[in-house]
């Protein structure tokens, strides 16, 4: 009986005290979290450093959130490319995210490359600024040796007005047949109100309204020259994401193009 009640005894003498216990669990639960979170904004970073690999922009932004602390999957990943290079697409922020994302963590970690397995949802938004729009048309003039008196641009949704005065000449042949009879003084000079479509990533300007030299073009006259219309501006994917862009709508100072 001595010899249980001793081996008792020091059995008792080993365990931890109950304040030793609970110090212990907080000092364990500390470091826990601070490697998820260390993880976490390592994650972002290699992302980060991944996708300025491919993607030319002024900066990238990643921002990844985990599903639970258990098993280290995501709900959640928003990218934000703020002004991307204007010979890929002039938009003055592109913001994608995805939702319940797989990533590819071998080619992410070993090769620098990001790369997403699976997702539930995506989506992808552009957003394009007015001046930005007026810097453009700027540009596109003096290397097509656009030659116009006037040309201002004014973003009123849902609509992008126009107000000209331009040589009737520096219009296509075709379409300056279609309004010869509106032309004064060999001028074209008026007001035209369009509406933005998208089709297969390309943006068509759609006139919706069109007055030349004081005269209201007729509604079929108006349908015969959106015939005549070719895209604007056809937007290249920005890899490594893929998408369509499905919709356009014009905002009070910016153009938002989304899937």
């Amino acid at each position: 009986m001595k010899m249980a009640s001793s081996s008792k005894n020091r059995f008792v003498s080993h365990r931890f005290p109950a304040h030793l216990t609970v110090v212990l669990s907080s000092v364990i639960l500390l470091l826990f979290t601070a490697s998820l979170s260390y993880s976490q904004d390592s994650l972002d970073s290699d992302i980060g450093k991944a996708l300025r690999k491919v993607v030319k922009c002024e900066k990238i932004e990643v921002k990844t959130k985990n599903a639970d602390n258990k098993t280290g999957k995501l709900s959640s990943l928003l990218i934000k490319l703020v002004a991307m290079a204007k010979q890929i697409f002039p938009a003055d922020y592109v913001t994608v995210q995805y939702a319940n994302p797989n990533l590819d963590m071998t080619a992410l970690r070993k090769s620098n490359n990001f790369k997403v397995n699976s997702y539930s949802n995506f989506k992808i938004g552009m957003l394009v600024s007015e001046q930005t729009v007026k810097n453009e048309f700027v540009k596109s003039a003096r290397r097509l040796n656009f030659q116009y008196n006037k040309f201002s641009i004014k973003f009123t949704p849902p609509y992008i007005e126009l107000e000209f005065d331009i040589p009737a000449g520096a219009i296509p042949l075709k379409d300056r047949k279609l309004v010869e009879k509106f032309i004064r003084n060999k001028r074209l000079e008026g007001y035209a109100a369009l509406r933005l479509e998208i089709r297969d990533n390309k943006i068509i300007a759609a006139p919706v309204k069109v007055i030349l030299n004081h005269f209201l073009l007729p509604t079929t006259l108006v349908a015969e020259l959106k015939k005549q219309i070719k895209p604007i501006y056809n937007i290249p994917r920005i890899r490594p994401f893929d998408y369509n862009l499905t919709k356009v709508a014009i905002l009070k100072q910016q153009i938002f193009l989304s899937n």
